[in-house]
């Protein structure tokens, strides 16, 4: 498992051109030439991660990057996943691209402002969700048969169908307990079966 370490301050943290800079390159010593550089094996290969931090400052990480060894699973495929730990929060994804994608939510930059009443997001997709309010109807156009609830999208509305049917689709595969929706289910097993 690769885990991020905490994000030290940065002397620039006020500047949105805060980038760590490019590691130096240290000179090899007599003792350190090509010869023993084969010795060893090859120098391990580094991975440069671009994150942002609580105030928006973009910075970079360095990691050694994880050989996987070939055919340790089906198909040559490994049976271990990489994991990759949010330095603010410790939740851990399997990919530095939805790290990447998460460490937008420990920002205060909302880059993404609606022309029509200037309120900004940080994701495009929540000021696209957004725009719909600005249609008539108020942006919900599915509404529910049962209830006089209404929805922007028919997603929801069938999730909320849910409620009227008792339907709870969602099984726990570690004890009976069913769930109407799919992120409760992830909550109960983390907090009943970690």
């Amino acid at each position: 498992m690769l885990l991020l370490p905490p994000r030290p301050p940065h002397p620039r943290a006020s500047s949105p051109e805060a980038m760590d800079p490019p590691p130096p390159k240290a000179p090899l010593s007599p003792a350190e030439g090509p010869a023993s550089t084969l010795r060893r094996g090859p120098a391990p290969r580094l991975g440069r991660h671009l994150l942002i931090d609580a105030n928006g400052v973009p910075y970079t990480y360095t990691a050694p990057l994880e050989e996987e060894p070939r055919g340790s699973g089906p198909d040559g495929a490994s049976a271990q996943k990489k994991c990759y730990s949010c330095p603010v929060c410790s939740r851990v994804f399997e990919y530095m691209s939805y790290l990447q994608r998460h460490s937008i939510t420990h920002s205060e930059v909302k880059p993404f402002e609606c022309d029509t009443c200037g309120k900004a997001f940080k994701r495009a997709s929540h000021l696209a969700r957004h725009h719909s309010i600005h249609r008539a109807g108020g942006g919900r156009p599915h509404g529910c048969p049962l209830c006089p609830r209404r929805f922007r999208e028919a997603g929801e509305l069938a999730q909320h169908s849910r409620v009227h049917s008792g339907e709870r689709p969602y099984q726990c595969p570690h004890c009976p307990r069913r769930f109407m929706e799919q992120n409760t289910l992830q909550k109960h097993t983390r907090w009943k079966h970690p």
